[in-house]
């Protein structure tokens, strides 16, 4: 996130021009700067400088957490965000994988660990962003409180640090850490490729708990762009974008598909012809996300391939999206990606489809609690993914799955959304626990007629068998989705899982 000395530095050059926006509330770069330094002048009187500090926010997307935790990175105390959407269970598993000395939360949020305030309450400083539990004004303190004049306590910058939680597609988030500055990736692609700065608007829908949501928005700001923190609903989105006039945005692909319904049924109205460029990562998209983008928006869309572990690897802009549909891109600078056998790591020549290995410039240091895989070639380090894909003869990458070896998910899937009959769906195996071969999980459009529909399921599974042998089809009304863009896995077996392995 943005420090103080450069939002003074935006507040000088545009005082009353607002830098952040959550629909609620509106803050201007002179308001954002003044409400930062209280909280920072705030924190160095209720924190040890002696002590070395780690923090948390368990709260979703709102100008405070750009407050508090811009004010975090002011001092050079690292923090990371939890997904607030994630059970109580999971946030306390998250808690206690980094003992935070401060946590910023919001204490609304409904599934917040049971024992979160008798379990934090005396060991971190707790600065509630709504309002004091009537029970623990001990030791919580209300951002209003924090936001007071304050005269700074001496402190003293600690070496650059910052921490990370992996999504947790497939279970609980990871927790890593960096040693060294990455922002500037981002930073660099939004002024070198569309020469983004002040004048320019951001709209960023999803939490800022994860890297892609608070790295981009600081990206943006670091420009001297205004952010808008969007709404969670997509249609509320396409109105936001149209009235507000946003000239960029971050959409991970379930929303952008959602965004992209709206603004051709509902919205198809909306004037969003201040619309320069979206960028869209966390999942693969389908031909059919990118015909959709290019036929209502314009030739503006750019998808890129990145592991949390590793920062943006790839990047497909629409030149190579309208060429090939499929790819994951070209590798961004600093960055290669290899695909290696995955019994014997070596690497596979251009077309075989293997494990994916990153030797990226914005690479993790390290998780905090278990080994990092890497393999070393040519004399450099790389990471090990659990993703498969090939380098195609025309210098783009490839990605047919994420941790399935065996599919060419992406392709499948795309092919299967060519019917317009299907609105989501997804491919993947072992759902049932008896590695009994793929499964489509399919959303079909609401109110087709029976035989459209059968019809609709029939053509999945003749999709699906032509590329990954026996088919199994199930019907859900959803596909379930994490707040990065992610299938959740462990909901989707939950829910389907017995379904499948019964039928």
């Amino acid at each position: 996130m943005i420090t103080l000395d450069a939002l003074r530095q935006h507040a000088g050059a545009a005082p009353h021009r607002v830098a952040v926006s959550d629909g609620d509330e509106a803050l201007t770069w002179t308001e954002l700067a003044d409400r930062v330094e209280a909280v920072r002048a705030w924190l160095t009187r209720s924190l040890d400088a002696d002590e070395s500090h780690r923090a948390m926010v368990v709260a979703g997307n709102s100008v405070r957490v750009v407050v508090a935790t811009a004010a975090l990175a002011s001092l050079g105390i690292p923090w990371v965000g939890v997904d607030p959407e994630r059970d109580g269970a999971t946030i306390a598993q998250q808690l206690d994988a980094v003992e935070p000395t401060f946590i910023v939360v919001d204490s609304s949020l409904p599934n917040l660990p049971r024992d979160f305030w008798t379990r934090w309450g005396d060991t971190a400083v707790l600065l509630d962003l709504v309002a004091f539990p009537a029970f623990d004004t001990r030791v919580t303190h209300y951002l209003a409180a924090a936001e007071g004049e304050h005269q700074p306590a001496p402190w003293v910058q600690p070496p650059f640090s910052a921490l990370g939680f992996t999504s947790g597609t497939t279970g609980t988030p990871k927790l890593f850490i960096r040693r060294e500055r990455t922002e500037n990736q981002r930073v660099a692609f939004l002024r070198d490729r569309f020469d983004f700065g002040p004048g320019d608007s951001f709209l960023i829908t999803s939490p800022l708990a994860f890297a892609s949501g608070h790295v981009w928005a600081g990206a943006a700001l670091a420009l001297g762009a205004s952010v808008r923190l969007g709404p969670p609903d997509p249609e509320a989105a396409v109105e936001v974008l149209a009235e507000e006039r946003l000239t960029g945005a971050f959409l991970v692909p379930p929303f952008l598909d959602r965004l992209l319904e709206a603004a051709t049924t509902t919205h198809r109205d909306a004037d969003l012809t201040a619309l320069r460029f979206l960028l869209t990562g966390g999942r693969h998209i389908s031909p059919r996300t990118i015909d959709q983008t290019r036929d209502r928006l314009g030739d503006l869309l750019y998808a890129y391939y990145a592991t949390t572990e590793t920062g943006i690897n790839t990047l497909a802009d629409p030149a190579d999206l309208a060429a090939a549909p499929y790819t994951a891109g070209r590798f961004m600078p600093g960055v290669t990606v290899r695909a290696l056998d995955p019994d014997t790591l070596v690497e596979l020549p251009v077309g075989r489809v293997g494990l994916l290995a990153i030797d990226s410039a914005f690479a993790l240091d390290e998780y905090v609690h278990r080994p990092l895989d890497t393999v070393e070639i040519a004399g450099r380090r790389h990471i090990l993914t659990s993703d498969y894909g090939y380098l195609g003869d025309d210098g783009r990458l490839y990605v047919t799955a994420r941790s399935e070896p065996g599919l060419d998910v992406v392709r499948i899937e795309g092919v299967i959304k060519e019917d317009p009959a299907v609105r989501d769906v997804c491919v993947t195996s072992g759902l049932d626990g008896a590695g009994t071969g793929a499964v489509a999980v399919v959303v079909l459009r609401p109110g087709l007629a029976p035989e459209l529909r059968q019809r609709a399921l029939v053509r999945v599974g003749e999709v699906l068998g032509r590329y990954a042998g026996p088919a199994r089809v199930t019907e859900v009304e959803r596909i379930p989705y994490n707040s990065a863009g992610k299938v959740a896995l462990p909901v989707l077996r939950e829910e389907v899982g017995v379904r499948v392995g019964a039928a």
